[in-house]
């Protein structure tokens, strides 16, 4: 039984503690929040009214108790706090993304070289559901000559923004912005299905408050490419697809998936792909995280980390050629968006 610890009262924390509840080798042990009030309301809420509850970090991550924490505060403290929680001897589970430059994936990769009975994993939900694996099976032995992975999703926190506010979701201080936040899904898709690009550009659509609402994403490979298409000011339903030459891999919501088709030629005729997706978007990757930890499966633990780090770089690059900056230094924030 791995008894998990969590960091953040967002909304995507609620979700990850109702997947711990479902998966019987795991259990809530504590909860974080830097304000003791909150913790204990996001507890009680969540159904956890003996569950300890922390304000300071260190005192959670000196109880002995916990085996793992999971990290879903805002983006800027990911890499601190996924630190400590490595120097703390404990295992970690950061939300995408999980950090904001190569730099810092470097350092974490130093960590886990000298604690090789320690495991860290980034939580792209998405690419562990069993529609993506179906979508991987049926891209194998063919060849891609193209795709197009869109993921635009209104967000409430936009209105703030149009009223002249900064949240921090969208605020460079806490590494926000459409890439960072819906196009981590896209970039995690495409390098899992078609490896590392050749090269990665990005045309933003600017906010006053200095990060990307949107934009156009390009990742070049050597026989087609990629188009990205994340936003967070419009509200898609546009598709994401994959061109076989003649026939088409179709997707209604690349992050979701829950539908997937293969389409024939110009047709309308298509094999519908899809499988029953559990009914909680991260009962699936905590399934696989779990089970690695107890198989101490290295082998497996090695695949997931390459593709987060080349999900890290190829991001990063985007940002660099868009001219997208965070600050490299930035204040606590609150532990919700």
């Amino acid at each position: 039984m791995l008894r998990i610890a969590t960091i953040g009262t967002s909304m995507i924390t609620n979700e990850f503690i109702a997947a711990v509840k479902e998966n019987p080798q795991t259990e809530v042990g504590a909860i974080y929040s830097r304000n003791a009030d909150r913790g204990a309301a996001f507890a009680t809420t969540n159904g956890l009214p003996n569950v300890p509850v922390y304000d300071d970090l260190d005192t959670l991550l000196a109880d002995p108790t916990i085996d793992l924490v999971y990290i879903a505060s805002p983006n800027n403290l990911h890499f601190d706090q996924t630190k400590a929680v490595l120097l703390a001897g404990k295992h970690v589970i950061t939300e995408k993304p999980a950090f904001t430059n190569p730099d810092q994936f470097a350092v974490i990769a130093r960590l886990l070289n000298a604690r090789n009975h320690q495991y860290y994993f980034e939580a792209a939900r998405h690419i562990h559901t069993p529609n993506f694996i179906k979508m991987q099976h049926a891209l194998a032995g063919h060849t891609v000559t193209g795709a197009l992975l869109s993921y635009a999703k209104y967000s409430s926190r936009y209105d703030q923004v149009l009223a002249g506010e900064e949240p921090n979701i969208f605020s460079p201080r806490f590494a926000g912005g459409a890439l960072q936040d819906l196009g981590v899904y896209l970039v995690y898709a495409a390098i899992a299905l078609f490896g590392k690009p050749l090269a990665a550009h990005y045309e933003p659509h600017m906010l006053t408050t200095g990060v990307d609402g949107g934009g156009v994403g390009t990742l070049t490979y050597p026989n087609f490419t990629v188009v990205l298409r994340p936003d967070k000011t419009v509200q898609s339903r546009v598709p994401s697809e994959i061109y076989l030459g003649k026939d088409t891999v179709w997707t209604d919501n690349i992050a979701e998936l829950q539908q997937l088709r293969y389409y024939h030629g110009s047709g309308e005729q298509f094999d519908d792909l899809a499988t029953t997706q559990p009914a909680n978007g991260m009962s699936s990757e905590l399934a696989r995280f779990v089970d690695i930890i107890q198989q101490n499966d290295r082998a497996a633990f090695a695949e997931l980390f390459q593709l987060s780090a080349r999900v890290n770089e190829v991001l990063y690059a985007l940002r660099q050629d868009a001219g997208l900056h965070f600050p490299v230094t930035v204040e606590a924030a609150a532990d919700d968006e």
